[in-house]
């Protein structure tokens, strides 16, 4: 697939993103989503997915690399783990949310995930 499409990709999974956190705050989830919520860990297996799709896609789109501590990691992967946290520290001003530690370490579990599969994929 070509980078452009990627980009398309990623793009339009970020809206997607955007679109749910929003729905969140507003306490105006589907009905589809707050299911998946109500089984055990399903709000943990969600961070994990959807973070972890938004990373892949976004290293496939952009393959910037920023170097620290003598390795070098992928700049989408670093956006969407501020992105991650950010989404986490927001939900403090929101009556209808809950932040979370967990919620936090399984956006971030799934980054790692996608950063490892991207790279054995390549």
């Amino acid at each position: 697939m070509r980078q452009n499409h990627w980009r398309w990709l990623a793009g339009a999974f970020l809206l997607f993103m955007l679109a749910v956190a929003i729905a969140a705050d507003r306490g105006s989830m589907p009905v589809w989503v707050r299911n998946i919520y109500r089984y055990p860990g399903g709000d943990w297996l969600g961070h994990f997915i959807l973070y972890g799709i938004l990373a892949f896609l976004g290293i496939r789109a952009f393959s910037r690399q920023v170097s620290m501590a003598g390795r070098s990691f992928p700049l989408s992967a670093l956006l969407v783990i501020l992105l991650a946290a950010l989404e986490e520290l927001s939900q403090f001003w929101f009556p209808l949310r809950t932040p979370s530690l967990y919620d936090l370490a399984f956006g971030l579990s799934g980054v790692v995930c996608a950063a490892w599969l991207t790279r054995l994929s390549r």
